[in-house]
């Protein structure tokens, strides 16, 4: 199994480029998993804008913080209220339209070790210090050919 794209050169997008959609698929299938966060190929179009944001378009709230607010404690009181008197069902709806906060302090840094003993190895590299992440190394086909050469004898 290959990491990354570049040990596949410029394979992935000479196949886009001469429309070979069986090409891509092996070579796609011969990345590793978190190839859509490596990929570096691009068939050379811009990215077609969009026209609309579906969170304004559906009028949905911004995006919260994981960590307690001054107003989840009102809305925790509103749910229990909705909980005892009118039943699950709308305590279910309320909760998914106002998601509870997910921990009471929110810091991005600390991770448990259950968590992180369950991550899988892209997560943890990912997650990991930028100063012990290993560069990228750039092929060099010269020390190819006198591997070959070598393996040849």
């Amino acid at each position: 199994m290959l990491i990354n794209e570049w040990q596949l050169g410029n394979q992935l997008s000479q196949s886009l480029d001469q429309a070979r959609p069986a090409d891509f698929r092996l070579w796609l299938a011969m990345l590793s998993p978190a190839v859509e966060e490596q990929a570096e190929f691009c068939r050379g179009m811009p990215p077609v804008p969009t026209a609309v944001d579906l969170r304004e378009y559906y009028q949905l709230p911004a995006e919260r913080a994981p960590a307690l607010q001054v107003e989840d404690i009102d809305s925790m009181h509103h749910s229990q209220q909705l909980l005892l008197e009118r039943g699950l069902t709308e305590w279910r709806l309320q909760s998914l339209l106002r998601p509870p906060p997910q921990v009471v302090r929110h810091d991005a840094n600390k991770l448990s070790a259950d968590l992180w003993d369950n991550l899988s190895l892209h997560c943890r590299r990912h997650l990991t210090p930028e100063q012990s992440k290993v560069a990228a190394i750039t092929p060099d086909p010269a020390l190819l050919l006198e591997v070959l050469d070598a393996l040849a004898v």
